[in-house]
């Protein structure tokens, strides 16, 4: 670990263009102070010009923009006025899939209320080619029509004349005449608090707030976590060291009697789920290489408490569980009293819903710690912006000190760090090209 965190150390000093290798550009996000204002500016124009926000991505592209909205926005956020938004705009997702039936929908919809022109598609992809994504902007210009469609879309991307998207923006600007950057150094799942998810964040800032004061409450978090971070790797508040440690052991123990676990169970205790998404993908797209890493289930609780609990406890004793439990939830509710109903239930009446899921929580734990199951919790003061943004940043960090600790930065072919790379999608990239071309080529 003292080795690990000497590493780390050395290159949280060294100039960014040494670590364009996949390194740890992306832990100098919050510093970038060019990139935030322009998202912040950029945010601020848009929200003028625009009343629907469709984000086009895919896996790291959009998995950050879908944790801030399922987090921070209102559960029902479309069907608000503009006004009860505080000004944001409605948000869609698309550009994940080739299957067409939301897409199709998409449009639709838009087309039937009058808001295609005032509609703002930002497709977020560093190397512009992003095949599912790249179809869905083919089919959104097609729709927008070749005269104005630009100006309608927002590209993020990499500066560079790899990437298609600069490439079309030198030929003919995008909206803003500008272009929101993927950092070099930065790949999609770490690039949470570079444009690619600040830009989002920014754009659906609510009532008591704006874009630059969500921006600095979402990098108030990240800055917390990134000092913790170079702590010494034995403090007790350097959580990301403890956790790697925590998981590799637990990956690494391997006999009869405690046989190895190598699955993850993150076990988020509130109704959102796509924080466990995106931690699917930065878990295991990371460090799952040289046939090594641990699996991840996404979980919520209680609601998988009554799917995947009794697995965990009765079946296979190959699972870690890593709770997240949030003290408070945001606006509560307690039930009422007086009801007159079974004594099983009215034991309940006054208490708050909060309470009562800590209490689910708590029992969950103990049951898991009862039956021998390994766990831990990541307990945060508040489901807020600053709060989540801390912990998505101390998992980064868990992960990549996981990923040094399975030595994936000692790579003799090219020098790149593998955790940051992700090799093994290039097979089923080549097999798709091949399938969708072939009725091409038979019917030549």
């Amino acid at each position: 670990m003292q080795r690990i965190h000497a590493l780390f150390q050395e290159e949280a000093s060294a100039p960014l263009v040494e670590l364009e290798r996949g390194l740890r550009a992306w832990t100098r996000s919050h510093l970038q102070e060019t990139d935030i204002v322009k998202v912040t500016t950029l945010a601020t124009r848009a929200r003028e010009d625009f009343s629907v926000l469709v984000v086009i991505g895919i896996g790291g592209s959009d998995l950050s923009a879908r944790v801030f909205h399922d987090s921070f926005n209102h559960p029902y956020h479309n069907l608000l006025s503009v006004e009860e938004r505080g000004g944001a705009p409605e948000v869609y997702f698309t550009g994940d899939t080739f299957d067409p039936r939301k897409l199709v929908g998409l449009i639709e919809m838009l087309k039937t209320r009058n808001l295609l022109q005032k509609t703002l598609f930002n497709v977020i992809s560093k190397s512009g080619t992003t095949t599912e994504t790249m179809a869905t902007l083919m089919i959104i210009r097609e729709v927008l029509g070749d005269e104005n469609w630009r100006q309608h879309v927002l590209a993020t991307t990499g500066l560079t004349a790899e990437s298609v998207l600069f490439r079309m923006h030198e030929q003919s600007s995008f909206y803003g005449d500008t272009l929101l950057p993927v950092p070099d150094g930065v790949g999609g799942r770490f690039s949470a608090f570079s444009p690619v998810g600040l830009f989002f964040l920014a754009m659906t800032a609510g009532k008591n707030e704006t874009p630059k004061t969500r921006v600095r409450a979402a990098l108030d978090g990240v800055k917390q976590a990134h000092e913790a971070f170079f702590l010494s790797c034995e403090h007790q508040d350097n959580v990301a060291y403890q956790l790697a440690r925590w998981i590799h052991l637990a990956e690494e123990v391997e006999n009869t009697k405690h046989p190895s676990k190598n699955t993850i169970v993150f076990y988020n205790y509130a109704d959102n789920s796509c924080l466990g998404e995106w931690f699917v993908q930065l878990c295991t797209e990371s460090i799952q290489e040289r046939g090594t890493g641990p699996n991840v289930i996404n979980a919520r609780g209680p609601t998988s408490n009554h799917s995947i609990l009794n697995g965990i406890i009765a079946g296979p004793r190959d699972k870690v569980v890593l709770f997240i439990h949030w003290q408070e939830l945001g606006p509560d509710l307690a039930l009422p009293r007086d009801t007159q109903m079974d004594r099983k239930l009215t034991d309940f009446e006054g208490l708050s819903m909060t309470h009562l899921q800590t209490a689910s929580y708590r029992g969950t734990a103990l049951d898991f710690s009862e039956k021998g199951v390994s766990n831990a919790t990541l307990t945060l003061p508040k489901r807020d912006i600053q709060s989540v943004c801390q912990l998505m940043r101390v998992l980064m960090d868990t992960i990549a000190v996981k990923g040094r600790l399975q030595d994936l930065h000692l790579d003799t072919d090219g020098g790149n760090e593998l955790t940051y790379l992700q090799d093994g999608v290039e097979g089923y990239k080549r097999n798709f090209r091949s399938f969708a071309l072939a009725p091409i080529a038979d019917s030549k």
